[in-house]
């Protein structure tokens, strides 16, 4: 049996969990094709029937973190059938997310995703700028822009929100030698959250990655159909993650 005793520490990442406060996301859920969701999972899970991609981009202060300091992110999570979790006192059901693709702009939170989480996560920087009432979101990797978001916002409160999330990772670690995972693991991560939301419209939606980058594959499907949006100031734990399942031997943990 192989014990995987984490990556050397050449970058500290506090523990886990840790906290983050009023982050200003733009959560949006739009569709996507089935066979490109489908791709993009391990086995053991399937796409939700709303074939929805929920996008998440944000920025945050050092001290809106417990331990992260300032950061930068965007990810894209695969709406996943079977595995919902509630929110507003357990009347609100949500579907589970898997983690698909995810880039911050901090080595530190990098690492604690990787480590704690099994998140695939990659560096990005994202930019959040509002005029005239027109949010643009963009997310640059390796210097140029390869998702960019159009949101009509407002100051309007639009009520709280309160409970539960439902994270996935594949978390997989190769042997010394490569060409095997020594680990492969669904990891689950459980996030309760409290959001203070806003009233927001998604106007486009672009994605620009280079040709062949798989991460295009989950570009919006044509014309744009997104039918959740949220945007607003959330409070939330980046947990630690907890493996429901080895896919090497199919065993639950």
């Amino acid at each position: 049996m192989t014990t995987y005793r984490g990556m050397p520490p050449q970058i500290w990442a506090p523990p886990a969990p840790q906290l983050i406060r009023n982050a200003r996301m733009l959560i949006v859920g739009y569709e996507a094709r089935r066979e490109a969701l489908e791709a993009v999972l391990p086995p053991g899970l399937t796409p939700h029937p709303s074939n929805l991609v929920q996008m998440n981009m944000y920025e945050v202060a050092a001290e809106q973190t417990s331990g992260f300091g300032a950061f930068s992110l965007t990810y894209l999570t695969v709406e996943i059938a079977d595995h919902d979790s509630l929110a507003a006192d357990g009347t609100l059901p949500i579907p589970g997310r898997f983690f698909a693709y995810y880039w911050n702009s901090s080595p530190r939170v990098i690492s604690y995703a990787r480590e704690s989480a099994g998140i695939p996560a990659l560096h990005g920087v994202r930019r959040g700028v509002v005029e005239g009432g027109t949010l643009t979101s963009t997310l640059a990797v390796d210097d140029r822009d390869v998702i960019t978001a159009r949101a009509s916002v407002t100051d309007e409160p639009a009520g709280t929100l309160g409970g539960h999330l439902n994270y996935y990772a594949h978390r997989q670690i190769p042997v010394p030698e490569g060409g095997r995972a020594a680990i492969s693991e669904l990891i689950e991560l459980p996030l309760p959250f409290v959001v203070e939301l806003y009233a927001a419209t998604v106007d486009d939606i672009t994605f620009s990655f280079p040709d062949g980058h798989p991460a295009a594959e989950l570009a919006p499907v044509a014309p744009l159909r997104a039918p959740s949006v949220l945007y607003g100031d959330v409070t939330f734990t980046y947990s630690a993650g907890r493996r429901i399942l080895d896919l090497l031997t199919g065993t639950p943990a």
